[in-house]
């Protein structure tokens, strides 16, 4: 929707073509040279391809995680929003990655913010603040009420984010959070992770 609204600005494309054209999590994140008269399709293809381009060789690599290719598209664009550097990433993917492969369910705060979608309020696609009363919207986004990956990407992700689901980092993490700064604390068994919300979050 964001860069949908952007080309709809910038190029004049009707929004709800290029939502319809379309693949949410196959548009590369890069800088694009588009064409004045480009058409919605022909900016989709040109994102698709660059996707192609730029993941051919992490398609090969990636079944060493257990999914298909469309699964770390799926888990690498919650690591996308999850993440805030190249050095968490690895860290978040291999927790919930452990998350999947136990049937837990993933409890990601940005798959529910996707599935709860745009905030007139805030202007903004992604909810800042989540309540316990959020958690529980009827969603098969909503990882806190579903076990598994949610049935597509919620963002587009970066080659960091891809590559950390492909190479993710091996550890004995269940758990993490962000404080209010963006630190990630990690956490090995609810205990500690109760102790982290104690300590960062309230």
């Amino acid at each position: 929707e964001e860069i949908a609204t952007k080309l709809s600005k910038s190029l004049d494309i009707p929004e709800m073509q290029f939502l319809k054209d379309s693949r949410e999590g196959y548009m590369f994140p890069d800088t694009y040279l588009i064409p004045k008269d480009a058409t919605a399709g022909a900016i989709v293809k040109i994102f698709a391809d660059n996707f192609q381009k730029k993941t051919s060789e992490l398609q090969i690599v990636a079944a060493k995680t257990g999914l298909t290719f469309d699964e770390v598209v799926i888990l690498a664009s919650i690591v996308e929003r999850e993440g805030l550097t190249d050095e968490d990433r690895p860290v978040i993917a291999g927790i919930l990655l452990n998350r999947l492969k136990a049937g837990w369910p993933l409890q990601t705060d940005a798959t529910l913010q996707y599935a709860l979608g745009y905030q007139p309020s805030e202007k903004s696609w992604w909810k800042k603040n989540l309540f316990d009363e959020d958690k529980t919207v009827n969603s098969p986004y909503n990882t806190y009420l579903n076990a598994g990956l949610p049935p597509g990407p919620i963002a587009n992700p970066g080659m960091s984010a891809l590559k950390a689901v492909v190479y993710f980092q091996k550890t004995d993490y269940w758990y993490y959070l962000h404080d209010p700064t963006g630190q990630v604390h990690y956490a090995k068994n609810i205990e500690e992770h109760t102790a982290n919300i104690s300590k960062y979050l309230q």
